[in-house]
């Protein structure tokens, strides 16, 4: 599953603001036919967990096939190319079979049918993971895409949420009834691999990462159990999963506390000139320092075509409508935009920056958190010319949270810092990543950690990132996933 990025730059350069419905519908919703009318299975090709390559018996992938309530795409099923394909262009992977699950039955099975076989396997839920981590080259996919419906209880202020929905569904279907949770910023993100990394969004501040609102979950673990997590019948595994990632299973559904959050927010896009990017840096970290919790605050430093530094502030607020004009009139007077960009509309700005489910370009990242904005940091920024840089507003609620309350180990710093670069010819790829290293090279040092839906990780940057909670997520793993099927992730390896 995949995760949905903190401060995208999507949210300052390619936004369309154009509103978008999702219908109601009930938790399983029709998947999508392979489009075969005579599949032919033959055997196939596949890699193992070992990433030893190995044969899937074309028998055995038409008896998958029947036993499925969904579809079992192969390489030359004509839906193949389509269904292979994750938003983000940096990964071209080819799996080997791709199952659209239809609910917890279908997953099961397939889960099964790659356990018995010792296929490599990833999970997909909205395919935006800025890893790769929702497809694989000759393994298993387990496409929880047709699995988006949303039920919300208005009086419990609760909803029950299907593993392979969207932020916008959630979302659509939350306002309806002037209610929210803490989701990404992009409307077709995926809520399982958001929650699961942590989930950071608007409305953070005010009350937590998306992980800190879950109530519970359906997960199917490596064994095949279909179990319900929560805080009381499995503890251990509910604190694992908000912030572990995918490491102990498969999400068939989660149950989050919704919140009473607009229709009406105060949004705006704020753009300035090049030579005022110091003082708006100077200007960012001053009004970060006094921000209510109401209030969500980010810098973005595009790189224009001639170079140049293109300052940016997103500010969004969601309490009375009166102090978050106030402060935004404060806001523009000290920082003077040459453009700006107004939205009032909560469904509207959540959607506004939905991209094509397949992306034109690809995309690099890295990112980290920071405790200040200091002036060594400002002058190493002022620096940085080649990549794109933004800052998003952090604490709050998010750092009422204990460290070791949830699997998420950093929530004391103030800020999360993202590097990133977009191309779209392939030729560029390796340039661009080059860059986006070089330039982290720079700045990491003003970081700790990093944000899990966003960075690829070596082992040792995982042990790392989790601090104090890494042994306790070890034995977890050991107890849940000790085959570590579930490897395709910021991985935690089991530790008996």
């Amino acid at each position: 599953m995949k995760a949905g990025p903190g401060v995208n730059r999507r949210d300052f350069c390619k936004a369309t603001l154009a509103s978008g419905a999702v219908a109601t519908a009930p938790i399983a919703v029709r998947g999508i036919a392979a489009g075969s009318s005579a599949p032919d299975y033959t055997d196939t090709p596949a890699i193992g967990l070992s990433g030893e390559p190995t044969r899937i018996p074309g028998s055995a992938i038409k008896d998958l096939a029947g036993r499925l309530r969904g579809s079992l795409i192969t390489a030359r099923d004509p839906e193949y190319e389509r269904a292979r394909r994750l938003w983000n262009r940096s990964f071209d992977r080819h799996p080997a079979l791709i199952a659209r699950c239809w609910g917890a039955a279908d997953i099961t099975r397939s889960l099964a049918f790659a356990r018995e076989r010792g296929l490599l396997l990833a999970v997909r839920g909205g395919g935006h993971s800025y890893a790769g981590y929702s497809s694989c080259d000759g393994g298993l996919v387990i496409d929880l895409s047709p699995m988006r419906g949303v039920r919300v209880d208005p009086v419990a202020k609760t909803a029950r949420v299907a593993g392979g929905a969207w932020n916008r569904d959630l979302d659509w279907e939350a306002q309806q009834y002037g209610l929210a949770t803490p989701m990404g910023r992009v409307g077709n993100t995926g809520v399982g691999g958001l929650t699961l990394g942590g989930g950071y969004g608007r409305l953070s501040r005010l009350y937590g990462l998306a992980c800190d609102n879950v109530l519970s979950a359906d997960l199917i673990g490596a064994d095949g159990r279909l179990l319900r997590v929560d805080v009381t019948e499995t503890p251990d595994l509910f604190w694992a999963i908000r912030g572990g990632g995918g490491n102990f299973g498969i999400v068939s559904s989660f149950e989050y506390r919704l919140h009473d959050v607009g229709p009406q927010v105060v949004g705006s896009f704020l753009t300035y000139r090049p030579d005022q990017l110091r003082a708006v840096l100077e200007q960012f970290q001053e009004f970060c320092a006094r921000a209510p919790r109401e209030l969500q605050l980010d810098l973005a430093m595009q790189t224009g075509p001639q170079g140049q530094r293109i300052p940016l502030l997103l500010y969004f607020h969601c309490g009375r409508p009166q102090a978050g004009e106030a402060l935004l009139a404060s806001i523009r007077a000290a920082t003077r935009p040459v453009r700006e960009r107004r939205v009032s509309d909560y469904m509207q700005l959540q959607d506004g920056n939905s991209a094509p489910e397949v992306s034109d370009e690809a995309e690099y990242t890295k990112t980290g958190h920071v405790p200040a904005v200091t002036p060594e940091l400002v002058a190493a920024l002022l620096d940085e010319g080649s990549v794109n840089i933004a800052l998003s507003l952090n604490g709050g609620a998010i750092a009422d949270v204990d460290v070791t309350a949830s699997a998420v180990a950093h929530r004391r710093e103030l800020f999360q810092m993202e590097v990133s670069s977009s191309w779209k010819d392939p030729s560029q790829g390796e340039a661009r990543r080059a860059e986006i290293h070089a330039a982290w090279d720079r700045l990491k040092r003003f970081t700790t950690g990093f944000y899990a839906n966003l960075t690829v990780a070596d082992a040792g940057a995982v042990k790392e990132n989790y601090g104090m909670n890494i042994t306790r997520l070890e034995k977890i793993k050991q107890q849940y996933d000790p085959d570590n099927v579930f490897r395709l992730n910021a991985n935690i390896r089991p530790v008996a």
